[in-house]
């Protein structure tokens, strides 16, 4: 991870992604970053359960194309992400000499494409979760019009904006589920995906996680979720462990946000299931949002976990990028 330093209080993000700029169809976004302490009343705390905060920034734009951010990726110091209208956000993030995330680079915007080379609209472009299958392919998920596709976007980003889809096959039924209750979160490992969705599939059963193996049927396992809390984002660590986003809204009180970690092999067995690792649970008087994104990596030989909120393109709701280091 190399670090850039320098910030300003609202970085304008004009340059372009040199990978990026000769594709047609990416424009670059001006996007402002602003810092955020993870206690607004408490700026000088930066412990949550076993995570450290490393820096956090509030994303607005001008550009209406922007927001309703789902899903993400950090390769080295890039971000990918896609929205619920179906737009690719590629960018840089930029760090301090402490390590500290400051801000953000180097922002382009590009629509997802159909298998007719044309962008998804309506309701064919609520893309949710995104994993990377390597070498330049993300597999990702998509509600209202259930389905799975894989696009090959090239390990330097430069086919965002001309990538069709190839169909990945989804687990039995999940084309049944209810319009905004498809696969929220996707997580890739050696073996296939792990898929999620928000709420239990059957009322009062747990929630389910699909194993999705390359060279077989997806299995489901049961996954016990604090009750009233949706599964919002998936993500495979370097450590193989999986990293789970639980999510609560209650009117009137705001959002409460549960970082999880288990390992590969950890659902099977109730006992196993009872001892799942609760990192962090971000409450609404913490720096919170609607957090649907998760993605975990090394920064400068650290392990860092990254969490991003869709606002809904909501006026009364934030973008926030935060970043954690895991101190076990």
């Amino acid at each position: 991870m190399r670090f850039l330093t320098g910030f300003a209080a609202t970085l304008i993000l004009a340059a372009g992604l040199a990978a990026c700029s000769n594709d047609p169809g990416a424009s670059p976004i001006r996007i402002e970053t602003d810092k955020v302490a993870l206690y607004p009343d408490m700026p000088e705390r930066l412990d949550v359960g076993v995570l450290e905060y490393r820096g956090g920034l509030v994303l607005t734009s001008p550009d209406d194309r922007f927001g309703g951010l789902s899903g993400m990726e950090i390769e080295g110091d890039r971000l990918l992400a896609i929205s619920d209208s179906a737009y690719w956000l590629t960018t840089n993030l930029e760090f301090d000499d402490a390590g500290l995330l400051t801000g953000l680079s180097n922002a382009f915007y590009a629509p997802m494409l159909d298998a007719n080379g044309q962008p998804l609209v309506d309701r064919a472009a609520d893309a949710e979760g995104l994993a990377a299958l390597g070498n330049g392919a993300y597999a990702i998920s998509f509600e209202r019009e259930h389905r799975m596709a894989r696009y090959d976007i090239s390990p330097d980003w430069s086919g965002v904006a001309i990538a069709t889809p190839t169909p990945i096959t989804p687990p039995r039924g999940t084309d049944r589920l209810r319009d905004n209750g498809g696969i929220e979160g996707l997580a890739s490992a050696d073996y296939g995906l792990w898929a999620g969705v928000e709420y239990p599939i059957i009322d009062g059963r747990p929630h389910t996680l699909w194993v999705m193996p390359d060279d077989g049927e997806a299995t489901g396992l049961p996954y016990p979720a604090e009750s009233g809390f949706g599964v919002t984002g998936l993500d495979r660590g370097p450590d193989g462990d999986i990293y789970l986003l639980e999510r609560i809204y209650i009117s009137g009180v705001g959002n409460t946000v549960r970082i999880m970690r288990f390992g590969e092999f950890s659902l099977e067995t109730e006992e196993q299931r009872n001892n799942i690792d609760t990192l962090a649970v971000l409450t609404p008087d913490m720096t919170v949002d609607n957090f649907e994104g998760i993605a975990v990596g090394e920064v400068n030989g650290e392990m860092r976990l990254f969490i991003l909120s869709d606002d809904n393109y909501n006026g009364t709701q934030r973008t926030l990028l935060l970043s954690f280091a895991i101190a076990e």
